[in-house]
């Protein structure tokens, strides 16, 4: 059964691990300032804030996860090259969750899928930061 306990795990796993992922590797590409700067942090901790208070409502927590999609994109679109990428990638990661509250069960299935499309674009906007 998905529980809000779930669901909380879920967004606190996916935010940490971005965080945690990007922050550390931004050198001296060409969106040098703009990865120092890191601003994707304000993004996932708003998130992180707004999905852990809506954990036990799906509704709050598919709209702070659709939130970071949208925030996601928009600082996409004031970064360049792989970095924009791998931000839209991101953000279209964040975009493909949608918890069904009737049908917990295919949501978390469809998680595994997504965590790992999650992880390869944090890993490219790591290694784009880090050029």
């Amino acid at each position: 059964m998905f529980s809000a306990l779930s669901s909380r795990r879920i967004s606190l796993a996916f935010a940490g691990i971005a965080l945690v992922s990007m922050t550390a590797a931004c050198g001296g590409s060409t969106n040098s300032a703009f990865c120092t700067d890191a601003p994707w942090t304000k993004a996932f901790t708003d998130y992180t804030t707004a999905a852990a208070a809506g954990a036990s409502d799906l509704g709050k927590f598919n709209d702070a996860t659709a939130k970071l999609s949208a925030d996601l994109k928009s600082l996409a679109g004031t970064a360049d090259g792989d970095v924009a990428t791998a931000l839209n990638d991101l953000a279209t990661s964040f975009g493909s969750i949608k918890i069904d509250p009737n049908d917990p069960a295919a949501a978390a299935t469809a998680l595994s899928g997504v965590g790992a499309k999650m992880q390869e674009a944090t890993t490219n906007l790591v290694k784009a930061c880090s050029q």
